[in-house]
């Protein structure tokens, strides 16, 4: 996994830390959470993620819980710390016409990162967006589709994807659309410079991360969009 996907979504992981408090070995958004901060701490190091990993255990021991809550948060801010110093400016991703593979396999990377929760907008999505990165995504993540172009050629592809894989796949369409971006785990929200079904075909383009406050506002425009938007 590319390091700038990884530093940005440990990032979005910081902003959102569950309440430990709370917790309890049956609490699914703490161990979804813990889930997610495994692997990515994992994709940074695989020596830091074994104490990583220890410390989650331990929570279930109540009287060890502050003390491995301290473990966690340490391991989570020191590998964005690390990251930070490597990629200390959180560029965006730059692809030059005709860097079709590279593009590709950046964005595939992203989509993959994801352990929930998948929201891909963009005017001209079309069918080619499942066997070039869905197909390759994690079984259990829910994929939200928002386009404005394709739809009867994407609605097909999406009722064959879901009769065969079984996954939970939906799309609909809105004229309201301009932008792409895509949403990851709802945490954090990239935007690309083309379409992605022709992106660095013949023009230059780029996959860069937004900061956490204007993902918040992103998302609620485009949830807002989505709620109004016709299923295809």
């Amino acid at each position: 996994m590319d390091k700038v996907i990884i530093l940005a979504e440990l990032r979005a992981l910081a902003a959102t830390v569950p309440d430990f408090r709370a917790y309890s070995p049956t609490s699914r958004p703490h161990h979804e959470w813990l889930g997610k901060a495994s692997v990515l701490i994992s994709a940074w190091n695989h020596y830091e993620v074994i104490g990583f990993n220890s410390a989650s255990e331990g929570l279930a021991l109540d009287l060890m819980r502050d003390s491995n809550v301290a473990r966690v948060m340490s391991k989570l801010h020191r590998a964005i710390a690390d990251l930070e110093f490597q990629v200390p400016s959180l560029p965006a991703k730059a692809f030059g016409p005709g860097a079709v593979y590279d593009f590709a396999k950046a964005f595939r990377d992203l989509l993959q990162s994801a352990r929930t929760t998948l929201f891909v907008i963009d005017p001209y999505l079309d069918e080619q967006v499942f066997d070039a990165y869905l197909s390759t995504t994690a079984p259990v993540v829910a994929v939200r589709l928002l386009a404005r172009k394709h739809s009867q050629a994407l609605k097909a592809a999406v009722t064959a994807f879901v009769s065969q894989h079984g996954r939970n796949v939906e799309a609909r369409k809105s004229q309201m659309l301009h932008d792409r971006v895509v949403f990851v785990d709802g945490r954090s929200c990239w935007v690309l410079g083309t379409s992605i079904n022709d992106a660095a075909a013949k023009k230059p383009t780029y996959l860069a991360p937004l900061p956490d406050d204007v993902t918040v506002l992103k998302l609620a425009d485009y949830e807002a969009i989505w709620n109004a938007a016709s299923s295809i």
